[in-house]
């Protein structure tokens, strides 16, 4: 890891192949942003080949991967009127290309994963709780609370209740090692994500999320991450990492009280922002720095309100994350009524960038989310000098030594949990 990040310091990324990377981060945004709309002719072929990624019944995305290698996950858009929404097409040769005004960007949509169609031994349809985004693959979607996969906040976060369907992460440890072990035969990922939605257990979930954990690591050579809300007793943050976690995620959405109280008033009370800010801060002292990180949602604060809170947390040793709300509004409960312009989020990005320095240094721990936009998204171009088979091998040597410092790194720090260090009144 230290010889590839001297290697970068060495050679300055030249000013064209900077630009270029800009104008991909941009790109990238922008689809989040506005969403992408479907010829109708080419709609019917999508379907054929698969290439939807199905998080709810009512909410589709596209895998996109841009010239640059860069991966995107846009949702598809069913009706819009906006003239700052993309339009997939099919160029004369029958690759396809986004289309906005006189603007013309070829993509390529990879072929659709053969095990999403693979049943479990339980008969379980692996596609509908495991799903690929980037280098990542993604479990639990279907229980995921947040709106950065999920599309919104659960009921419990909107108005304090919840279903019997929520309780629980919604898959067994026998179903996740079926579907690493076919996932990983198939494309070449480097993170599991578990995008747990336990939200009123004194653990947040850790304790069902321990023998997933376990699965994974004994059947993919891969890092491990996982998202929840904060627990009650901080000592199951330490409990999360011995176990294996190799990443955590306490997604506080809105930093600002006010737009916390207004729009998820459930989490405001039960759970409240200062036991987010707790969380992130201790997990930061207990996880490598940059293995941690919160999502916020753009547009719900004023570019330099949202640009000071993050610049705050990564201070503290998290990577902050952006989240652009669906430009389609789904279930009416789910709607925000707010929305994030281009200009704003690319003057974050380049105040991030602009005020620390270390961004990509700091955020190895993690993928570059093709659902999110994040500090890794404007630094890219660190890497675009070289071919995308010179990053491949390069993302996997780096893979190959965090994957070994994890493991000496937890060997040094975790120690045995006894039941009395989780006593809630500890």
């Amino acid at each position: 890891m230290t010889t590839v990040a001297t290697d970068i310091e060495r050679n300055p990324v030249p000013a064209e192949v900077a630009a270029g990377a800009q104008r991909a981060a941009c790109l990238k945004a922008s689809l989040l942003l506005h969403g992408v709309a479907v010829d109708e002719h080419i709609e019917e072929r999508l379907r054929r080949d698969g290439h939807w990624i199905v998080v709810r019944s009512e909410q589709l995305r596209l895998e996109l991967h841009l010239p640059d290698g860069t991966i995107v996950t846009p949702p598809v858009l069913r009706t819009t009127s906006s003239e700052n929404t993309w339009r997939l097409a099919a160029s004369r040769g029958g690759a396809f290309e986004l289309r906005r005004g006189a603007e013309r960007h070829p993509v390529y949509l990879p072929i659709r994963p053969s095990f999403y169609d693979q049943q479990t031994g339980s008969g379980r349809r692996i596609g509908d709780f495991a799903q690929v985004y980037g280098s990542a693959l993604v479990l639990g979607a279907a229980q995921a609370c947040g709106y950065s996969i999920a599309g919104g906040a659960c009921r419990f976060c909107r108005v304090g209740s919840r279903g019997e369907s929520e309780r629980t992460f919604g898959v067994t440890a026998y179903e996740v090692a079926e579907a690493v072990r076919l996932a990983f035969r198939e494309r070449h990922l480097q993170f599991v994500f578990l995008a747990a939605a336990s939200f009123d257990a004194d653990d947040g979930g850790i304790g069902e999320m321990e023998p997933l954990v376990k699965a994974i690591r004994r059947h993919a050579s891969a890092l491990v991450l996982a998202a929840m809300h904060p627990p009650r007793t901080l000592r199951w943050i330490d409990h999360a990492y011995a176990i294996g976690v190799d990443g955590i995620s306490f997604n506080l959405e809105l930093h600002d009280l006010a737009n916390l109280e207004r729009h998820l008033p459930g989490r405001a009370r039960y759970i409240g922002r200062s036991r987010y800010l707790q969380a992130l801060r201790h997990a930061a002292k207990i996880f490598p720095r940059g293995a941690v990180w919160t999502e916020l949602l753009l547009g719900a604060s004023a570019t330099a309100a949202t640009l000071e809170f993050a610049l705050s947390l990564y201070d503290l040793g998290v990577v902050p994350f952006f989240v652009p709300v669906l430009p389609e509004t789904n279930p009416r409960p789910r709607s925000l009524p707010f929305r994030a312009s281009e200009a704003e989020v690319n003057a974050l990005l380049h105040g991030l960038l602009n005020a620390r320095e270390d961004l990509a240094s700091n955020a190895r721990w993690l993928p570059q989310w093709p659902h999110l936009i994040g500090p890794q998204d404007i630094v890219r171009g660190t890497s675009n000098r070289w071919s995308i088979e010179s990053r491949s091998r390069t993302s996997r040597l780096e893979l190959f030594v965090l994957r070994n410092l994890a493991r000496l790194r937890r060997s040094l720090r975790v120690r045995d949990l006894d039941e009395h260090d989780l006593d809630p009144s500890a």
